[in-house]
């Protein structure tokens, strides 16, 4: 009985860790299919005049705009972080703990919406503040979720408000 259950949990274990080691191919596999896409902009020296204060949540992660499953796995984009959102005359910058500083230049930026879901993050009706923009030829989300919900409305709105009408698109999420 005893080499049973021996043996029965080493296959069990070898089973996790070979599906693990498929996931991780399936990861590394994904990154070097999206290799041809450009760092993100640098966030510069000098901040520009913050417009809305700093707003503390969570850096839900960046996905292909015609796809909000498809995770952008290179540059950490896809990665969750808590963070701070800030909106200055120069931009959207996405400060998050432990990754790299995400800067969103207004003439990188599409539109500022509110939406429900993105890459396996799916909140309540408006939960999150989705910034759609241009990296390279390639058109990407990026979601956060602000600690204090209410204040999705007036960000994106301060966002828009920045973008020239030629810019911007209808507010709806797809």
């Amino acid at each position: 009985m005893t080499g049973n259950r021996i043996l029965l949990t080493v296959s069990m274990f070898l089973m996790v860790g070979a599906l693990y080691l498929l996931m991780l191919k399936g990861w590394r596999s994904r990154q070097r299919r999206q290799g041809d896409l450009p760092c993100p902009p640098a966030p510069p020296q000098i901040r520009g005049q913050v417009l809305a204060p700093a707003t503390s949540g969570l850096f839900v992660g960046t996905t292909f705009a015609d796809d909000w499953l498809d995770r952008v796995a290179v540059h950490d984009l896809a990665h969750r972080a808590a963070g701070w959102l800030v909106v200055a005359t120069d931009g959207v910058h996405v400060e998050r703990e432990g990754l790299d500083d995400l800067y969103l230049p207004y003439d990188s930026l599409d539109r500022a919406f509110l939406g429900d879901a993105l890459a396996g993050k799916v909140v309540g009706s408006e939960g999150l503040l989705l910034l759609e923009w241009r990296l390279g030829s390639r058109l990407l989300t990026s979601g956060f979720r602000a600690d204090d919900h209410g204040l999705h409305r007036g960000l994106a709105d301060a966002i828009s408000a920045r973008l020239t009408p030629a810019m911007t698109r209808p507010s709806e999420a797809p």
